[in-house]
């Protein structure tokens, strides 16, 4: 099974997320998008956080790393939802496993997933 993980609450590297998402998976790609229309609220990266992307890639790469797992990690820059969706089907994954949030852009974004017929896991 192919995973997408998108990293977007800034909290998946919590040892229990990480567990969850890699149940069954062979191959596990993290996505990085920044997104310089965001400003600061919590939600994706804007363009001065790119090393926190990076460190946080690097730390779930090597929690993926212990399971014996197969794990790529993707830095892109564009509008977050869309990137998500359109990384979601040129790996072909078989879900996008998200970090549960309670705000508009994350609403959104689980809505254009479903709507383009993208499993959608959530934890949290």
């Amino acid at each position: 099974m192919k995973v997408l993980i998108p990293i977007l609450s800034k909290k998946e590297n919590d040892e229990k997320f990480i567990d969850a998402a890699v149940i069954g998976a062979k191959e596990i790609t993290l996505l990085v998008v920044v997104d310089t229309s965001l400003t600061s609220g919590g939600y994706g990266f804007a363009s001065s956080e790119i090393s926190q992307g990076n460190a946080l890639m690097n730390d779930i790469r090597a929690m993926v790393g212990k399971k014996k797992k197969t794990c790529d990690d993707v830095l892109e820059w564009g509008e977050t939802i869309t990137k998500i969706d359109h990384i979601a089907r040129l790996r072909e994954v078989d879900k996008v496993v998200l970090q549960k949030q309670d705000n508009k852009f994350y609403s959104d974004l689980i809505e254009t997933l479903k709507k383009n017929q993208v499993r959608v896991e959530e934890i949290g």
